[in-house]
């Protein structure tokens, strides 16, 4: 009777290592599955100025799952001075204010990494909102040469509320340079005559005024 226990715990025994070595051979006994890459999202995103977006990273194992690891990435923007990702909230990106940007539209490339591992392919930020209006005035629109004409531009963009004085930031277009000329929203009276002045910035265009030079 002893000799048939004996048997039959041995049996017991093979099959259980029989068991082990099969989870082993299948499952790597429960050893964690390594990260083999990182993709990014979005690809490309544009953000109007001083707003945030949460970014997000999906890993993918050598055992084909997947999983978000957005929280345990370090997160890098190529031109900080144009957004930057924010301190405390992991994977969000902050773009600056429009003033902070020298030439609009800005753009910064971001990436992220979890230990060793880089993300495949990296995201761009556009930071330059679509313009939902500009209006564009001048004080006086009538001047002698000798004079300088004072420029204001005004834009409301997308998603920001309210107007954005943007005279510092856009692109005078001047109907004749030869009559005016406009820098940093000083205009220049040349010679006599009468010209054309409108404003563009990030795709956007303004309305257009007459300046008469005399």
């Amino acid at each position: 009777m002893s000799s048939t226990k004996s048997q039959i715990r041995a049996l017991g025994a093979v099959a259980v290592l029989a068991t082990l070595a099969f989870a082993i051979s299948c499952k790597g006994f429960f050893v964690n599955p390594t990260l083999n890459s990182i993709a990014i999202g979005p690809q490309t995103l544009s953000l109007a100025p001083a707003t945030s977006f949460q970014m997000q990273a999906i890993g993918t194992y050598n055992d084909g799952s997947t999983s978000d690891v957005t929280n345990k990435a370090s997160w890098s923007s190529s031109n900080p001075s144009v957004a930057d990702f924010t301190s405390g909230v992991t994977g969000q990106i902050t773009a600056k204010s429009l003033a902070s940007i020298p030439n609009p539209p800005g753009t910064t490339t971001v990436s992220a990494s979890v230990g060793a591992v880089s993300s495949s392919s990296s995201s761009t930020v556009t930071v330059c909102p679509v313009v939902t209006s500009m209006t564009v005035s001048a004080s006086p629109t009538t001047v002698s040469t000798g004079q300088s004409i004072t420029f204001n531009a005004q834009a409301i963009f997308q998603g920001v509320s309210g107007q954005t004085d943007v005279t510092s930031l856009v692109t005078w277009n001047v109907g004749s340079t030869s009559i005016l000329t406009i820098s940093g929203g000083t205009g220049t009276p040349v010679a006599s005559g009468s010209t054309t002045v409108s404003a563009s910035l990030c795709g956007g265009t303004s309305n257009t005024i007459t300046i008469t030079v005399t």
